[in-house]
């Protein structure tokens, strides 16, 4: 007891937190917002839209998270390095994923064009419905090369425990999104593929933001001095092989919740409508919740770059202590927005109606989804990427299984969902309990430690 509420009291490095949780907060509340301004304006073209952009940003969000890798690797990577004062190796990490990014980016997207119609088919689309998530994904799929560098640049300045330069080029972005979609969708008539072109030109200034400060003005305060292809001894092959059980977590939690969309879309198109607007909106909660984590990766993997472990472990539960209070505050938000919700996203009766229906989960999961997402930044920090990928593998196979069980209706959807969140919390206590922050070492996948292990396998 007197751990929890130690956890509770204000904690020495409060500011610290603060400092990089509140721009984060900025960050990761806004940068959904272009999904959910998407999903508004098409939602005034009718339900088939609709439902078709639901079906589009699945397979998209899909693609982008199991290729997110990079950016969630390089966080504590950079983090470790500054914390060892090892600034041109940090700036090797951070070359060496521009290019792991661009070159997997680029041959992905186009991949991805040209199979957009058969992977869309599997989700149970035809017809408009099919024809417009399509068109709307293979457009969207032309900016992911430039939605990776984005994100390579979240990643990097996380590291260096600068929250404040990705919220300035996030609220660029949105600010671009928020003028385009209405000019594009409705003022040209371009209609859903307007909105996915209004996305792809604000993620392309995005990236081009980021490039033009890391290699201009931010060049030697990050370690990027010298070529571009200059890794500085970190080896674009070993970045991918650190990142690879990440990978292998996207693909795992990915595959869960779009087994979730599916699950939707085949009780009707006004439950997967439904469906979309609630996940939009846990998203959107989840994010804000996000800040928490980003704080936690950074200060965690500079903490063990400097082989404070205890310092660690104490970040570690007063972190905790903050997400579930910040959980049960948005929870009690959502509640009370809730009889507003409906009439803000969709005036179709049916859409409505199942909105209602499981919008008190969506609320239930808050304080879950706090605690869950605060110990995944915990974990990045402490590069314990191998554990988080079986706790997501284990975590799907739940979701499924209650899919199985109970997933003919909109209910047993998102207990499903909660099932996911609910063997992830668990799996996350037993890690902090038993895990790399109750030892004293240095867990840093980069840290000389970490390396002369596998020189000796």
């Amino acid at each position: 007891m007197g751990l929890v509420r130690r956890a509770f009291m204000r904690n020495p490095r409060d500011g610290a937190i603060a400092a990089l949780a509140i721009p984060a907060l900025g960050t990761l509340a806004i940068d959904p917002l272009i999904s959910i301004i998407d999903t508004i304006w098409v939602s005034k073209l009718g339900t088939s839209s609709l439902a078709a952009i639901a079906i589009a940003s699945a397979v998209f969000g899909a693609v982008f998270a199991v290729l997110g890798f990079v950016h969630v690797t390089i966080t504590p990577l950079v983090a470790g390095e500054v914390g060892r004062n090892n600034l041109p190796q940090a700036g090797g990490v951070t070359k060496g994923a521009f290019v792991v990014s661009v070159g997997i980016g680029v041959v992905v997207a186009g991949v991805a064009v040209l199979l957009a119609e058969p992977v869309v088919e599997l989700f149970g689309a035809s017809g408009d419905v099919l024809a417009q998530a399509v068109s709307y994904l293979q457009i969207r799929m032309l900016a992911l090369p430039a939605m990776l560098v984005a994100m390579v640049g979240h990643g990097v300045y996380r590291g260096h425990q600068d929250t404040r330069t990705p919220l300035y080029v996030t609220i660029a972005m949105n600010i671009v999104n928020l003028v385009l979609d209405p000019i594009l969708i409705f003022g040209l008539g371009m209609g859903i593929v307007g909105a996915a072109w209004a996305t792809v030109i604000a993620q392309l200034i995005a990236a081009t933001a980021f490039l033009v400060l890391m290699f201009g003005r931010d060049r030697s305060k990050l370690g990027l001095n010298g070529r571009i292809g200059d890794a500085r001894g970190i080896e674009v092959s070993t970045i991918l092989v650190k990142g690879w059980p990440m990978m292998v977590r996207s693909m795992a939690l990915l595959f869960a919740l779009t087994a979730t969309t599916v699950a939707a879309a085949r009780i009707g198109v006004a439950e997967v409508a439904a469906h979309q607007i609630a996940f939009q909106i846990w998203l959107f909660l989840a994010f804000v919740l996000d800040s928490l984590a980003v704080a936690a990766m950074a200060m965690i993997g500079m903490d063990l770059g400097r082989k404070d472990t205890a310092a660690a472990r104490d970040l570690a539960h007063r972190m905790l202590a903050l997400g579930l209070m910040m959980g049960a505050v948005l929870g009690l938000g959502l509640a009370i927005a809730e009889p507003f919700l409906a009439g803000l996203f969709s005036a179709d009766v049916p859409v409505s109606e199942g909105l209602s229906s499981i919008v008190w989960i969506v609320v239930l999961l808050q304080p879950i989804t706090a605690l869950v997402y605060v110990w995944d930044g915990i974990a990045i920090g402490a590069s314990a990427f191998r554990f988080m990928a079986v706790t997501m593998v284990c975590g799907a196979a739940v979701t499924v299984l209650c899919l199985a069980l109970i997933g003919d209706t909109l209910t047993g959807v998102w207990l499903s969902i909660g099932a996911l969140s609910v063997s992830r919390l668990a799996a996350s206590l037993g890690w902090q309990i038993f895990g790399p922050l109750a030892r004293e070492q240095d867990p840093s996948p980069s840290s000389p430690v970490d390396g002369s292990r596998e020189q000796l396998k």
